[in-house]
């Protein structure tokens, strides 16, 4: 346990550096779909875990929902409040560990989180963490990167590099739709999974990398925390990827980055089972 509290430690210090609003701005379209997905609608109670700076509650609240949000890192909460109250909403801002959500069973019609449980060090404990709090009938909704995409293949090289800073040895996992479906098995039988993609657009390569070296967290900790010979091996193989996927012709770069979204109804049995 003590590992457990060093490494969140750790991850909280990642998840502040960087340009996050910068990063998440890319990922709106997906918090619509997502939000849309669950059937999100007036009255609802939401809860949004690892919220960010509120992508998911800012357009859950749109809906006319009641939206709490969630982060363990104080700065993406700072954020995430300063953003919401720039824009007028009535969302809840609290700080909250996925795997120990301080909230009783069955509190919430929905609980969402785009790409973030997927960083939860512990997958099992999380996932039963956002159904405990959903109420039967509920949905949990999340989205995560998948292996084959752009982002899932920069996260998996990051790995390589960095000691574990993102949560879990391959929180790309969570883009594996056979894992996923393992994972929910024991809180769902109605569960919805689909592919997605968003598109990752740059004036030219340049700009790509210099984007990357300002506003992506786990580069800026890999230029911190590595020998300089080693990070730029990182960072040569790191342009190399952005070159490989570029789809664009013209100069620009247009780098696809496939993602799941998963949609889950609380299964009425589980929570009976498990008291």
């Amino acid at each position: 346990m003590d590992d457990v509290a060093q490494l969140k430690d750790r991850m909280k210090e990642f998840w502040a550096l960087g340009d996050y609003p910068e990063v998440a701005k890319r990922f709106v379209p997906v918090a619509e779909k997502l939000v849309a997905a669950c059937d999100i609608g007036v009255g609802d109670h939401v809860l949004d875990v690892a919220a960010g700076n509120g992508n998911v509650a800012i357009v859950a609240a749109g809906t006319g929902a009641r939206v709490t949000a969630t982060d363990f890192a104080p700065k993406l909460l700072a954020l995430g409040r300063e953003r919401t109250a720039s824009l007028g909403l009535d969302i809840r801002w609290e700080e909250a560990d996925a795997e120990a959500l301080p909230y009783p069973d069955a509190t919430f019609d929905a609980t969402t989180s785009a790409f973030g449980l997927m960083f939860a060090p512990r997958p099992e404990i999380a996932i039963a963490e956002a159904f405990r709090v959903t109420r039967p009938g509920g949905v949990v909704g999340l989205t995560a990167w998948t292996p084959d995409g752009f982002t899932g293949q920069i996260t998996a090289l990051m790995g390589e590099y960095l000691p574990v800073p993102m949560g879990t040895d391959r929180p790309i996992d969570w883009g594996i739709e056979t894992t996923v479906r393992h994972r929910l098995a024991p809180h769902s039988k109605g569960l919805s999974v689909t592919r997605g993609s968003i598109t990752w657009q740059f004036e030219s390569l340049e700009r790509a990398v210099a984007w990357q070296e300002s506003s992506f967290g786990a580069l800026i900790a890999a230029r911190a925390a590595l020998p300089a010979a080693r990070y730029t091996e990182l960072r040569d193989r790191f342009i190399g990827l952005m070159a490989e996927w570029n789809r664009a012709t013209d100069g620009t770069v247009r780098l696809p980055a496939a993602y799941l979204l998963v949609v889950a109804r609380h299964d009425r049995t589980t929570l009976t089972a498990a008291r």
